[in-house]
């Protein structure tokens, strides 16, 4: 198992590649040389977590169409959902990964966190 951006301060891996054939990675809206989720919201925290998404399948080099699996969680779900699949259909295009969402009490002011499954070709 390879571990990425490991956190010597914090017990977790931003992302993890099993077997060399699954990445999988958790990102939030918060900018790496950040504290605070970007303004604007929850579609705004999902274009920034897409942001970040490009330059890790960027880094392993994958693509946006090897995602298998997307797990979203929201803090206000009902409410937020019409403007995160807005920015969710215009990242994936055709692309339609599994993709499952829940209403979450999220820390640190975030209104979104997504974990990806990513499959190595």
């Amino acid at each position: 198992m390879k571990l990425i951006d490991t956190d010597p301060d914090f017990p977790i891996s931003s992302a993890v590649i099993t077997q060399g054939r699954l990445l999988e990675a958790v990102i939030v809206g918060i900018r790496p040389e950040e504290s605070k989720p970007v303004g604007g919201g929850a579609a705004a925290e999902m274009a920034e977590i897409f942001r970040q998404l490009d330059a890790l399948l960027q880094s392993q080099g994958l693509a946006r169409s090897h995602v298998a699996s997307v797990r979203l969680y929201l803090q206000h779900v009902n409410r937020d959902i019409p403007e995160v699949n807005r920015i969710y259909r215009e990242y994936f295009g055709g692309h339609a990964p599994c993709r499952r969402g829940y209403g979450v009490d999220l820390q640190a002011g975030l209104m979104v966190e997504a974990a990806f499954v990513v499959e190595f070709p």
